[in-house]
C-alpha cells in the first residue's frame, strides 16, 4: 500500500424514488461512510434535481456534481440552461459535466448528427455553457465519450482540445476538467494502461496485434494524452460508471463486475499490484475522482443492493482521515499556514504570483498538505474546490485552525490586505 490514495464517489441512484428526502438522509450518509467524497445527481436540461438533495449531500460532507445527460441546447435555448445552472451553482455545485457521450449518434436525439463538422457542431453548443459555468463559478468538465464510439472518441476529442484551443479560450482551458467511462469490456483492469504513448500502433478503428487500445478502464489516460498533447496543458479528469462491463452482451457475469469494482477501489487506496499482475489498474494523482454508479452495482446485484453489500465492497472509512486530525486541544506549532493547490504538472506559476501579497505581507508557512495544516493556529487556503472541499475545511476548523478563504482573483487578494 502507498500514502498515495485517490478520491472516490458515486453517481447517484437515476430512478426519481431515490430523490425523496428519506431516502436521500438513508444513503447519502452511508455514502461517506464508505469514503466517498463525491456524490453525482444525473438530471436534463429540462428538469432540475431538488435542492434538498444538495442540501442532504452538504451535510454529510459530500461535494455534489451534476452531470447533464440530455442533448446540450442550441444558442436559442442558452437562456434556460442559464438559470438552471444559477440554481445548482446556489445550491453548491461547484463542478458540472456538460453532456454524455456526443461521439455516438444516441446523443442526438433532435439533430446535429448529420451536420458535416460535427465537432464544431458541439463546440457551438458546450462553449457558451462552459464559458457560463466559469463565469459563475464552477468547474465544467467535457462530457465523457462512448470508448470507441460511432465517432472514434479520441480522435473527437483531440477535435474538441483543438477547436478549444484555436479560439483561445483560456479561461475555459483553465477550469476545463476531463472525464472518460471506466468500461472493462471484458479485458483486464490493466488493459491499454500507459494510453497512446505505449501503444503507439494503435490508431482508430485498428488496433495491430500485440497493441493495446482505448477500450478498456485506462481509458481515462487515452483522453488525456489526447487533450494534453493539445493544448500543453495537464488536466485532471473523471473516471465515471467505473467498472462496468461496457456492453449490454458482455460475457461478464455478476461476479466478476463487482470483483473489478473491488480491485478498482484498492487501487483508489493506493494498493500497488505486483509487477506483471494484469488484474490491477493504476489510478494516479491526475484523476480527481473515481466514480462508481450505483445503478450499475444494484443491477449487478440483481436488484438487491443495500449498504451493508456496499460496506462488503468498499469497506468502512469513515474515521481514516478523522483519526489523522487533532483535535483543538492539541498544540499548534505552526503559527500561520498558507496552503494552496498542486496539481499533476506541478504548482501553478499563475496561483503563486496572486498570492505573492499574503507572503510578503505575512511571510507564513507555505504548503501544499492538508495534514501540515492542522497543526496551524490560521491556515490561508487558496480555494480549489476538487483539492480542498467543504468537508476538508470544516475539517481544519474542528481541529481548532482559524480558517481563511482568499478569493480567487488576485486583485481581490491584493485588495483585502490594504
Amino acid at each position: 500500500m502507498t500514502e498515495n490514495t485517490q478520491k472516490i464517489g458515486f453517481t447517484y441512484f437515476s430512478t426519481p424514488e431515490f430523490l425523496i428526502n428519506n431516502q436521500l438522509e438513508t444513503w447519502l450518509p452511508g455514502l461517506k461512510r464508505l469514503g466517498a467524497s463525491y456524490v453525482i445527481y444525473e438530471a436534463g436540461f429540462d428538469y432540475s434535481v431538488t435542492e434538498d438533495a444538495f442540501l442532504i449531500a452538504e451535510d454529510n460532507g459530500l461535494q455534489p456534481i451534476v452531470h447533464l445527460t440530455s442533448e446540450l441546447p442550441i444558442a436559442r435555448n442558452f437562456n434556460e440552461a442559464a438559470v438552471l445552472m444559477d440554481a445548482y451553482a446556489k445550491w453548491g455545485v461547484n463542478v458540472i459535466i456538460l453532456g454524455n457521450k456526443p461521439n455516438t449518434k444516441a446523443a442526438w436525439l433532435n439533430a446535429g448528427w448529420h451536420y458535416e463538422n460535427l465537432v464544431d457542431h458541439f463546440l457551438d453548443r458546450f462553449i457558451p455553457l462552459a464559458n457560463y459555468a466559469v463565469q459563475i463559478g464552477m468547474s465544467p468538465v467535457l462530457p465523457p465519450m462512448q470508448p470507441g464510439g460511432d465517432y472514434w472518441d479520441t480522435a473527437f476529442i483531440e477535435l474538441v482540445m483543438a477547436g478549444l484551443n484555436r479560439r483561445k479560450l483560456d479561461k475555459v482551458l483553465e477550469h476545463l476538467i476531463l472525464s472518460s467511462y471506466g468500461y472493462t469490456f471484458d479485458r483486464t483492469l490493466s488493459w491499454g494502461k500507459g494510453g497512446p504513448e505505449c501503444w503507439s500502433a494503435s490508431k482508430p478503428y485498428l488496433t495491430p496485434e500485440g497493441q493495446e487500445d482505448q477500450l478498456g478502464f485506462h481509458n481515462f489516460e487515452w483522453v488525456q494524452a489526447q487533450a494534453n498533447r493539445v493544448t500543453g496543458r495537464q488536466s485532471s479528469v473523471f473516471i465515471l460508471d467505473a467498472g462496468h462491463p461496457g456492453t449490454i452482451d458482455s460475457s461478464s457475469g455478476p461476479e466478476k463486475v463487482l470483483e473489478n469494482v473491488q480491485r478498482i477501489v484498492l487501487a483508489c487506496h493506493g494498493a500497488l499490484p505486483e509487477e506483471g499482475n494484469m488484474e490491477y489498474p493504476t489510478v494516479d494523482s491526475s484523476v480527481a475522482g473515481c466514480i462508481f454508479n450505483l445503478d450499475t452495482l444494484e443491477k449487478a446485484l440483481d436488484g438487491s443492493l443495500d449498504m451493508e453489500t456496499l460496506e462488503q465492497l468498499f469497506g468502512n472509512r469513515s474515521s481514516d482521515y478523522e483519526k489523522s486530525i487533532p483535535t483543538e486541544h492539541e498544540q499548534k506549532i505552526i503559527n500561520h499556514y498558507l496552503l494552496l493547490p498542486s496539481y499533476s504538472s506541478g504548482v501553478s506559476d499563475v496561483i503563486l504570483n496572486k498570492v505573492k501579497p499574503v507572503i510578503k505581507k505575512y511571510q507564513p508557512t507555505i504548503g501544499f498538505s492538508l495534514e501540515e495544516a492542522v497543526m496551524a493556529q490560521k491556515v490561508t487556503i487558496y480555494p480549489d474546490p476538487l483539492i480542498f472541499t467543504d468537508e476538508h475545511i470544516n475539517q481544519l476548523r474542528s481541529a481548532g485552525c482559524s480558517v481563511e478563504i482568499l478569493p480567487e482573483s488576485g486583485i481581490e487578494i491584493a485588495t483585502s490586505l490594504q
